[in-house]
């Protein structure tokens, strides 16, 4: 039950953890907490016992200043009384798209997160961001200069130690290998799961699959099946077997699930046309 923003922390601590010496790094955790990743080099300590944003801003703070730490924060949002070390912010969308968010809930996440974004546009904390499109937001937005804002692209390499599972064609009678189109995100506005939906009652007699999670209602069709989280497992199988992934997103910032079905072996990718998206000589190198 991640999404793409955690998914990337996860994997660049675990990548982090092969390259750095012993103890040079430390996670700090809620001790309510726990954690399900193994780690050689950087060690784990509950500090606190608050939970979510609280814990962040109070228990989190504390511990850096007291130990006289740098914070890094990968997941956009940094405490904001130690604002000392670097931020990941994977995109301003809550600053560049205030219409996506339209519910008292969505109101205030985009305040808190704009806040967060200012708070470190202001700060001499280093920018790391996913994409030059992200980099170009935040310069548009925060006026932050080029050189305080690093690129780290997405990685794939994820994939190849998830292992594929049957399990979840045996599940469904609907889902069957290479016969219908597979879309998997959170279920956010920014999405556009609508045109899914719109494609599937266009289009009666082929079957659309959708995975992931959040508080968007998506309308149920015959020919949909909707399958909330599911495993990594079945992800990378459902990737690997569909006829075409698609991810018709209005905003992404990098765009995670493509890639990660291009790593699955998946026939063909649909994308929307959105600046992220978009082929380059510079990513054709890579």
């Amino acid at each position: 039950r991640i999404t793409g923003i955690q998914r990337v922390a996860f994997e660049l601590v675990k990548a982090l953890d092969k390259i750095v010496e012993k103890n040079e790094f430390v996670i700090i955790a809620p001790d309510t907490e726990l954690t399900n990743i193994e780690l050689n080099n950087i060690s784990v300590v509950k500090y606190g016992r608050l939970r979510g944003i609280a814990w962040q801003q109070v228990c989190y703070a504390f511990y850096l200043w007291k130990n006289d730490l740098n914070a890094i924060c990968l997941t956009n949002i940094l405490p904001i009384f130690y604002r000392r070390g670097m931020i990941m912010l994977h995109d301003v969308s809550y600053k560049a798209n205030p219409n996506f968010f339209t519910s008292k809930r969505d109101r205030l996440s985009a305040i808190w997160h704009r806040v967060n974004y200012y708070l470190a546009a202001k700060s001499k904390m280093t920018i790391l961001t996913v994409s030059n499109f992200s980099k170009s937001e935040i310069q548009k937005y925060y006026s932050v200069p080029g050189n305080r804002i690093h690129v780290i692209y997405n990685g794939w390499q994820h994939m190849n130690s998830v292992k594929v599972s049957d399990e979840i064609f045996n599940k469904n009678n609907l889902i069957k290998k290479g016969d219908y189109f597979f879309s998997m995100a959170s279920f956010a506005t920014n999405k556009n799961y609508k045109w899914i939906v719109n494609s599937a009652k266009n289009n009666p007699d082929k079957i659309f699959v959708i995975a992931g999670g959040g508080k968007m209602s998506i309308e149920k069709l015959k020919n949909m099946v909707v399958l909330g989280y599911v495993s990594d497992e079945d992800a990378k199988a459902l990737m690997g077997n569909c006829k075409a992934f698609i991810f018709p997103t209005f905003y992404e910032g990098f765009g995670l699930p493509p890639l990660e079905a291009i790593a699955s072996g998946a026939n063909e990718i649909i994308v929307s046309d959105t600046p992220c998206m978009r082929r380059s000589e510079e990513h054709t190198s890579e």
